[in-house]
């Protein structure tokens, strides 16, 4: 009699929305908004709307895709969108909404977390794209911290989905252990993109070469690998979480 396997159990992160974000204190981005008419000077309003992360989920997947396509001259896969929902990717992938309007999004993934591995972790920024309009409103060092953050500090998965056709147990149901944290970052910049460059070397991040031909499609094809050696650092916090649970 041939055993039916047991599936793998599921995560659901639907409706992981993160509090308000304060943007007031990050540096580095203008966080003001020029509303002169030309003719009286200038005026500027430092805006005060809504920030919030929210988790990749299947029902905001077509959402992420747009974003990514307008932003990133670049058609990833359907498995690269399917791999950055892994729930173990939950609090380093996000979206970033703008007075409810999903404007943004990171995504990532970790290499070397094995014990044996020769490297030390890393947190591998794939994706960061903000749409034009919002842009130089701290959005895309919002959703880079967070996730330099939640790398360094990780959270537990959520526990598994119940089944609908199959007895649960108390052990389908639990919640899968914390990731190791990792307190180093990676990403690649376009050869060429110096805005690109300064935005990572201000939290952080340092040119450590240059990987040719890794842009296969799109000119030119190089890369500036850009490699934070240590998270806490950067940001000055402190490698262990604090007590009262917050970031």
């Amino acid at each position: 009699m041939t055993k039916t396997p047991t599936p793998t159990p599921t995560y659901s992160t639907a409706g992981t929305v993160s509090a308000p974000i304060d943007l007031s204190e990050l540096k580095g981005e203008h966080t003001t908004l020029n509303l002169s008419n030309g003719t009286k000077g200038k005026k500027d309003v430092k805006p005060g709307v809504k920030v919030t992360l929210t988790s990749l989920t299947v029902n905001n997947s077509g959402t992420l895709r747009r974003i990514n396509s307008v932003v990133i001259p670049i058609v990833y896969s359907d498995k690269f969108y399917k791999e950055v929902r892994d729930p173990l990717l939950d609090d380093v992938n996000k979206l970033i909404y703008y007075a409810d309007i999903p404007v943004g999004a990171i995504c990532c993934r970790f290499d070397h977390l094995s014990k044996g591995s020769k490297e030390p972790p890393t947190l591998v920024i794939l994706t960061l794209a903000i749409l034009a309009p919002y842009r130089s409103l701290n959005l895309g060092t919002s959703l880079l911290v967070s996730s330099l953050k939640a790398a360094l500090h990780p959270t537990t998965p959520p526990p598994p989905i119940p089944s609908d056709n199959k007895t649960n147990t108390r052990g389908s149901l639990t919640v899968a252990p914390p990731r190791a944290k990792v307190n180093r970052a990676l990403a690649h910049v376009q050869v060429g993109n110096e805005d690109a460059k300064r935005f990572y070397q201000r939290l952080g991040f340092k040119e450590t070469g240059i990987e040719e031909n890794y842009y296969s499609k799109v000119e030119p094809h190089g890369a500036v690998i850009m490699v934070c050696e240590d998270i806490a650092s950067s940001l000055g916090i402190s490698e262990e979480p604090r007590t009262n649970g917050s970031s």
